[in-house]
């Protein structure tokens, strides 16, 4: 058996190298097609509130970011209560995210400067119960 010369030990370095290169990119077409699949998968399936599972507070997930001046709506929205709740229903709402979400506990300071705004903001003018 003749040994392959070097000219022809170069070509089948190439055209293996060439074979490599489009199992690669195939591969990553395959990919890229399967996280569009999940993507456009997510979008059609509404998010589950984990909040309401787990922990019954809130009926509604409240999407999307703060307003520059917190709203009785948006209050209402993040605590997860009609505006018109009772104060003791807005301060049992406000303990049990105020728990999930209490900086101590690895929870954010921003969140829970918003519920701790949120219970304020609804509680102003209410008489105590």
């Amino acid at each position: 058996a003749a040994q392959p010369t070097p000219e022809e030990l170069e070509a089948m370095r190439q055209k293996e190298e060439e074979e490599q290169k489009q199992r690669e990119a195939q591969q990553q077409q395959e990919q890229e097609q399967a996280q569009k699949t999940q993507s456009s998968a997510d979008q059609d399936r509404p998010r589950e509130n984990i909040f309401k599972t787990w922990f019954d507070v809130g009926s509604k997930y409240y999407e999307g970011g703060f307003e520059d001046q917190m709203t009785k709506r948006e209050a209402a929205l993040i605590l997860g209560v009609r505006e018109s709740s009772s104060s003791a229903r807005i301060k049992e709402a406000h303990r049990k995210l105020l728990i999930l979400n209490h900086p101590d506990t690895g929870g954010s300071t921003y969140l829970a400067g918003k519920i701790n705004e949120a219970k304020e903001l609804l509680l102003k003018g209410k008489q105590k119960v």
